[in-house]
C-alpha cells in the first residue's frame, strides 16, 4: 500500500469507527503548549508535532485495522515527512501519551525498523502484546 493510498485508507477507517471509538475521532487527547516527558526530558507539544501526531495516529490507526507493521521510513513517508525517520522518538512517545490518554492501545507498537522488524526502544518486550492489542481495537 502507498503512502497515499495509506493515508486516504486511514481516514475512511477513522470514518468509519462509529459510536463506540468517541475518542479516537478526538484529533488530539495531548494539549499543544503543554511539556510531556520524553526519556528524559520534558518536550513542548508544538502545533507542528501536534499534525504530525494526528497524521501518525491516521495512518497507525490503519495500519493496525489491516493487521499489518509499519517501518519509520514508511510512517514519515505517510505523513508527508513532516518528521524524518531518524527522528520519531518524541513524536512516538508523544503519540503513546496520547493513547495512554484515551485508554488505548499503543500504536506506536506498530511502528518498526526496517532493519529488525521490530521497535526502535531498547526493551522490546512491551510491543508484541501491544501491537496485538492495537489489531483487535482496531479490526475491520
Amino acid at each position: 500500500m502507498t503512502s497515499t493510498q495509506r493515508a486516504d485508507s486511514a481516514r475512511a477507517v477513522q470514518g468509519e469507527a462509529g459510536d463506540d471509538s468517541k475518542a479516537s475521532s478526538q484529533a488530539l487527547a495531548l494539549v499543544v503548549g503543554e511539556r510531556y516527558p520524553v526519556g528524559e526530558r520534558m518536550v513542548t507539544v508544538t502545533p507542528h508535532l501536534a499534525e504530525a501526531i494526528v497524521r501518525a495516529r491516521e495512518v497507525l490507526i490503519d495500519v493496525a485495522a489491516h493487521r499489518e507493521v509499519i517501518t519509520y521510513g514508511e510512517l514519515s513517508e505517510a505523513i508527508d515527512g513532516l518528521v524524518l525517520p531518524r527522528h520519531m522518538g518524541p513524536l512516538l512517545h508523544m503519540l503513546g501519551h496520547d493513547c495512554r490518554l484515551r485508554d488505548e492501545p499503543l500504536l506506536p507498537a506498530l511502528v518498526v525498523s526496517a532493519a529488525t522488524g521490530e521497535v526502535g526502544t531498547s526493551d522490546s518486550a512491551w510491543a508484541s502484546p501491544a501491537r496485538r492489542a492495537c489489531w483487535m481495537r482496531w479490526r475491520l
